[in-house]
């Protein structure tokens, strides 16, 4: 994630994340990434000095000897620049849930001395965060990977800053580190910056047109830019082609210089192998000082983005003769194992409550996806109020099961019951606004009443929640089996959404076009706009296109015309 100040119409300001990416392509030395490479070093170290010879950043040294960041003449500790991170992160959890109090885990390198430990931990305090525990990322990864009750297993990690190899011990859910080894000398950007770009790209340059680019910043960080896309592409294709037109002006003939070559995976092997070599090497020692056999080792987990590159899977294979555990996605194995570490902790810290709810309480919306009113943890007695949109003919009904539990998918989860929407509407099709409210006593019985908001109608639903089913080890797992099981189906709501979207679509567009001198202006427009939001959003992430779905589907049109209908109902996020 990167970090820059830069300078708008409101003065100088902080950009974290996607906006820092973008100001990086024009002004490279103002944005700084992979502070947790210098996070407790000093700034003698050799690891800093050769980000020094190749980060486009100044880096320059503290009053105590530490490493710093100088921005536009201001010097900033990697401590500050970590906690504008972490504030953007809390921010971004902010936008979705609204808590006053942030407990978290947080997943560091194992070769982490106790310095950078502590200067991670004082970067979260800073940033209002109440911190569990630093867990070590091959302990994270073989939380939420290991398919083994017991045994052996070697956790091998590497991504953009830095790569780790370790040998665990795993009993239960008992992890023991019995070897570990590292470097962030040897990292995911050293194939994009140090031999991919400098040996390959700017070779070609000279080559092709007798330019060297090594002193132009912005040049050199397009040059990482498609470096970095063709290394992926070279993860699944056999060739990659790095293009960049008008890269300089100072070509031959004083002209645009383009960059347009192809680079195959072949010649891509063999620009790396230094590294890689070091990798087997390194691979190689951690048997020896945990004193086994590669026959004895159990389990192979893989975390980061770089264990995709076929010629890494290659040496790790050779070396330990396991294939990886394909459980969870490599990119999301820290992640998942920080938070399967934190319910665990929380769990630990409180037995269970007589006055909180254990267990989620939620309905089932498309395809049997599991969408929560009233999360667990929440204090009871209490009461919430879902709005729920609906498309149906007059006397058709709806049924909404109400589930208790934490999966993403209803069929893991307890039903507690189902209630029926009816639409009483005499003269007309269309959407029809129902408003379903929850109540759970202290008794654990939850009570769900529908009212029409046409005509005022209400029924009233009582549902009791079985003891049994929410004492403390059936919740432990209940949360547990969420954690493992989220990236299995990440995916598959995803295209799930997408179907919804699609079908939204045609729905709406039918609607507009057989009735379009029907609809009032305001009305019209509304759904135009709902209808082009839904259209542009396709491309985006799931949240994004599940609220503009739900907006979609709010659209009522007040009139008599004849439409695909939903069926089932989308529900507005509980207020």
């Amino acid at each position: 994630m990167g970090f820059a100040t830069h300078r708008d119409c409101f003065g100088k300001r902080v950009a974290v994340g996607e906006l820092a990416k973008r100001i990086m392509i024009r002004q490279p030395s103002d944005v700084v990434f992979n502070v947790k490479n210098l996070i407790g070093k000093h700034f003698n170290d050799s690891c800093v000095q050769e980000m020094r010879k190749r980060l486009p950043f100044s880096i320059i040294e503290g009053p105590e000897g530490e490493s710093c960041v100088e921005i536009h003449g201001i010097k900033l500790s990697p401590v500050e620049i970590t906690t504008a991170i972490f504030t953007k992160l809390k921010d971004m959890v902010l936008m979705h849930q609204f808590h006053h109090k942030f407990k978290v885990v947080i997943c560091v390198p194992s070769f982490f001395n106790e310095q950078q430990r502590e200067d991670i931990m004082s970067a979260g305090r800073r940033a209002g965060l109440e911190i569990l525990q630093l867990i070590d990322e091959p302990i994270a990864a073989a939380l939420s990977s290991t398919t083994i009750k017991e045994g052996v297993v070697v956790v091998f990690g590497m991504g953009a800053g830095s790569y780790s190899v370790a040998v665990l011990h795993v009993s239960g859910m008992n992890i023991e580190m019995r070897a570990q080894c590292g470097d962030s000398c040897i990292s995911g950007d050293q194939f994009d910056n140090i031999l991919l770009v400098v040996d390959y790209c700017v070779t070609q340059m000279i080559k092709l047109h007798s330019v060297d680019v090594r002193g132009d910043k912005c040049a050199m960080r397009q040059l990482v830019e498609v470096a970095e896309q063709a290394k992926v592409k070279l993860s699944s294709q056999p060739t990659a082609t790095i293009s960049i037109p008008y890269l300089t002006s100072s070509g031959q003939g004083h002209g645009p210089a383009h960059l347009n070559i192809t680079i195959s995976r072949q010649e891509f092997e063999k620009l790396v192998n230094n590294l890689t070599e070091q990798i087997q090497e390194k691979c190689q020692i951690i048997l020896k000082e945990a004193k086994i056999a590669a026959k004895d080792v159990d389990e192979l987990v893989l975390f980061g983005g770089m264990t995709r590159v076929p010629k890494i899977q290659r040496i790790i294979y050779e070396v330990f003769g396991k294939h990886q555990s394909a459980k969870v996605n490599p990119e999301e194995a820290l992640v998942i194992g920080s938070a399967m570490q934190a319910a665990l902790i929380v769990e630990d810290q409180q037995e269970m409550s007589k006055d909180m709810i254990p267990l989620s309480i939620g309905i089932e919306c498309e395809e049997g996806i599991f969408t929560k009113v009233i999360p667990r943890h929440t204090r009871i007695p209490t009461k919430r109020m879902v709005k729920i949109p609906a498309w149906c003919a007059q006397g058709e009904c709806l049924h909404i099961r109400i589930f208790l539990g934490e999966h993403v998918i209803v069929d893991h989860n307890t039903l507690l019951g189902e209630v029926e929407l009816i639409n009483n509407r005499r003269s007309y099709e269309g959407g029809v606004d129902y408003e379903l409210t929850f109540e759970v006593s202290r008794n654990y019985l939850v009570e769900v009443s529908v009212s029409n908001a046409d005509d005022g109608s209400k029924t009233i639903k009582a549902f009791p929640i079985d003891e049994k089913v929410v004492c403390k080890h059936n919740v432990n797992r209940a949360v547990r089996n969420t954690l493992r099981d989220w990236s299995m189906y990440a995916a598959e709501i995803y295209a799930d959404m997408r179907n919804l979207a699609r079908h939204t679509i045609n729905t709406l567009s039918d609607a507009l076009s057989a009735r379009k001198d029907e609809l009032p202006k305001d009305l019209y427009e509304d759904a135009v706009t709902a209808l082009d939001d839904l259209l542009k959003a396709m491309g985006k992430d799931v949240s994004v296109l599940h609220d503009k779905i739900r907006a979609a589907m709010s659209v009522e049109f007040h009139g008599s015309y004849n439409c695909k209908r939903r069926r089932r109902a989308f529900p507005y996020r509980g207020r």
